[in-house]
């Protein structure tokens, strides 16, 4: 028997008539999974609700709280775990999110198996105090009944918590490569909570802007598809080395960018952000892993960031200037001095208050050596401290505003803003002065 025909592919989830089928497992069979719902009537517990018709749907579940949600294969009888992934679901909708996991296509083999989906929300894992450090954002503790309904385990008001009590979880029998979908019907023992009124009354609506260091533009809506744009804060992993962790517990899921309108990165955050945190955004091939970093004062919502995209061909020049061929290991600063109204300032000259080494690159990134800045405002640094306070003096005796945060994290490009306390008036052509005055010069 040839391999395709031993194994078949998990491709994908379908919720309803929603399908989110994905590819990569050749030539295998493929099946994908649906979720139904757990239905009132005797004998039958941790029922779901449904919608004024009676119908059971994910629109009758209403979702305010983050969601971690696990789909687990494992074989029926070895108990092998053939597939286990962990997703984060956005408190910004209805259960039927969950048919937006992009779940990462593997094949499994053509036997019975366990197919398993628990969903819980961050506050019930806080609660419950489990240990996620060793895991990939949820536990792995749920047993199920066998009806497929899960085991709650301890009382969820009980003190000490014990084993966090999902919100949604199912279970069911499947025979890989019989049949083209696998169907877990969830019951809902603690749907309640994930409308919970402390997650309505805490979520912070997000919104980021992604721009071209050079322009100061927003990046294009074309590229915006193909663009991981994250919100949160570096690791120190030995004192004064960073590094970026895209789990759960430091940075969000991907933003998802607007349909329409100014191209922003929208998402929900379940607790207000306080010190510094930053917008970390990549694009595979395209552009450098960016990250901008800055202190967050207020956290009134919606809250409103900029982050930055640094191309490879800018990059390239970067690094050549510091005779680099990529990216080093401990990062690299890139960063631009602007007036109040976003102009770049030629003549500023820029530090740190920990004595972070700055050069000046000239307007085309080709030669270093200069004692300010260009008139592109261009300036880097290797050694500049994660979490630097940078300051920037400009003629005219204008000072930056103290606000720019920013250093080193390991494999990335940081950028860093500094914005002047008042406009450099723009230079006067003397060519424009004198002459004829009837001879109808207009000045630009």
């Amino acid at each position: 028997m040839s391999q395709v025909s031993q194994r078949s592919c998990l491709a994908g989830l379908a919720l309803c008539a929603g399908v989110a089928a994905l590819g990569g497992c050749d030539d295998s069979v493929r099946f994908r999974l649906r979720l139904e719902w757990q239905r009132q009537g005797p004998g039958l517990a941790q029922a779901c609700p449904t919608m004024p018709d009676g119908a059971y749907s994910c629109h009758a579940i209403p979702v305010s709280c983050d969601l971690r949600v696990r789909v687990r294969i494992l074989g029926a009888t070895n108990g092998q775990p053939y597939y286990s992934e962990c997703f984060t679901i956005q408190s910004d909708g209805d259960a039927c999110q969950l048919a937006d996991m992009p779940i990462t296509p593997r094949e499994i083999p053509n036997e019975m198996v366990r197919v398993q989906v628990i969903a819980w929300t961050v506050d019930e894992l806080l609660r419950s105090g489990i240990d996620l450090s060793e895991t990939d954002g949820c536990p792995v503790t749920t047993e199920f009944h066998i009806n497929g309904l899960p085991r709650l385990g301890d009382d969820p008001t009980a003190s000490p918590p014990g084993v966090p009590v999902p919100a949604l979880a199912g279970e069911s029998y499947f025979a890989v490569g019989e049949s083209p979908v696998a169907t877990v019907t969830l019951g809902c023992p603690r749907w309640d909570t994930l409308d919970a009124a402390s997650c309505q009354a805490s979520a912070l609506a997000l919104e980021a802007t992604v721009r071209d260091p050079r322009t100061f533009g927003s990046v294009p809506r074309a590229q915006a598809p193909d663009m991981d744009v994250r919100f949160g804060a570096p690791v120190e992993d030995t004192p004064g080395v960073y590094r970026v962790d895209l789990s759960p517990q430091f940075f969000t899921a991907g933003l998802s960018p607007t349909p329409s309108g100014a191209l922003l990165w929208t998402g929900v955050l379940d607790t207000p952000p306080g010190g510094t945190k930053c917008l970390r955004v990549g694009m595979q091939g395209v552009a450098a892993p960016t990250i901008t970093c800055f202190p967050i004062a207020s956290a009134a919502s919606p809250i409103r960031v900029d982050g930055f995209l640094v191309g490879r061909l800018m990059l390239r020049d970067v690094l050549n200037l510091q005779l680099l061929s990529d990216v080093p290991e401990e990062g690299i600063v890139f960063g631009v001095v602007v007036d109040a109204a976003g102009q770049p300032v030629q003549g500023a000259m820029v530090s740190t208050v920990e004595g972070a080494t700055v050069v000046y690159p000239d307007d085309n990134l080709q030669t270093v050596g200069f004692t300010s800045t260009s008139s592109k405002g261009y300036f880097l640094s290797t050694d500049a401290e994660y979490e630097s306070l940078w300051r920037a003096d400009a003629p005219g005796g204008l000072m930056s505003n103290g606000d720019a945060r920013g250093g080193l994290v390991n494999d990335h490009v940081t950028v860093v803003v500094l914005q002047l306390n008042g406009v450099i008036p723009p230079p006067i052509d003397a060519a424009l002065g004198g002459g004829d005055p009837d001879a109808g010069v207009d000045a630009p």
